[in-house]
């Protein structure tokens, strides 16, 4: 079964329980694009192209076909538990109505949406084995290759300079061609505040088109890909911050844009079971009104060509 969040609140009876899932895509727009599918006991086996048969040739009449094998790597994704227990005094309930639960738990989406966004990007379970590992340390060039002429490095600079250039929108019609089946485009806020900018410009041209998803959310486009920025500017920081080396070297100053396939067979998310929110009431101490989130996750990098990670971008003006 293949579902996105907002897919799946709309089967769940429990009034309390679809409230609290349909935050969730409303707190990050890549939670809820992504589709998750099961991984029952935790784990997702599967195959990927390692390299086609080199056999296939064309043949004189009454010679033999040469013989030869493809390669497939067998691989395999866990997932992690991401949990959390939200409490509430019952005099603040008493206090201040209802309400008050309601915001904290929406407090509690929040930061649990924040974690999962960062974590899709940043994670690494080689240094945090309780989180799995993301796209920026998936998406690795081959040979050094930045310049999109090496099909197999997942890497595309922007620009080789020290410190990194404005996005080139050159470069990201590149970027996009060497995805298979782009489905979306995630990059930091204030470059998708800049496209709007790069579409008035005659010299620059950027083909973006604004459109309202069935909830009547404005959806950003460029070209045809949607375009995603995780979650809001929090007191605890932002989606993507320009706080990256390019690969000229230089200052920390630049950012990466995600080219991304979100399908079955491409880049999906995977879960054990679907999230689970339980409505625990008032705790044995009868002192706090506790809710439960629940979501033993990961993500899953089935096709080789499923995601690419564009680098080397400040936040400056757009260039075409």
């Amino acid at each position: 079964m293949v579902h996105t969040l907002p897919e799946y609140a709309k089967t769940v009876e429990d009034d309390k329980a679809r409230a609290v899932i349909e935050m969730f895509p409303e707190m990050s727009d890549v939670m809820g694009a992504i589709p998750f599918m099961t991984a029952p006991g935790g784990s997702y086996r599967y195959q990927r192209e390692g390299a086609l048969p080199n056999n296939m040739a064309f043949r004189g009449i009454n010679e033999t076909p040469t013989d030869g094998h493809g390669v497939l790597n067998d691989l395999v994704e866990q997932t992690f538990p991401v949990a959390g227990n939200l409490d509430v005094d019952r005099v603040l309930v008493n206090r201040h109505g209802t309400d008050r639960r309601a915001r904290e738990e929406a407090m509690m989406i929040k930061a649990k949406a924040k974690l999962w966004s960062d974590t899709f990007i940043n994670g690494d379970n080689a240094t945090q084995p309780r989180e799995y590992t993301g796209l920026k340390t998936r998406l690795r060039a081959v040979n050094n290759s930045v310049d999109g002429t090496n099909y197999e490095s997942r890497i595309l600079a922007n620009s080789v300079a020290a410190g990194g250039g404005p996005l080139s929108l050159a470069q990201l019609d590149l970027a996009i061609s060497l995805v298979e089946d782009p489905t979306h485009l995630i990059m930091p806020k204030a470059l998708k505040t800049r496209l709007p900018a790069a579409a008035r410009d005659q010299g620059t041209t950027g083909f973006v088109t604004q459109d309202k998803d069935e909830m009547g959310k404005t959806i950003t486009r460029y070209g045809e890909l949607p375009i995603l920025t995780g979650y809001e500017i929090t007191p605890l920081g932002e989606f993507l911050p320009f706080n990256e080396v390019g690969f000229g070297g230089g200052a920390a100053v630049t950012s990466s844009i995600y080219v991304v396939s979100f399908r079955e067979g491409g880049l999906c998310g995977l879960e054990v079971a679907p999230m689970e929110v339980t409505d625990f009431g008032l705790t044995e101490g009868a002192v706090y009104y506790r809710t439960n989130v629940e979501h033993d996750n990961g993500i899953c990098l089935e096709g080789a060509y499923a995601a690419l990670r564009m680098s080397s971008i400040t936040n400056a003006p757009i260039q075409k």
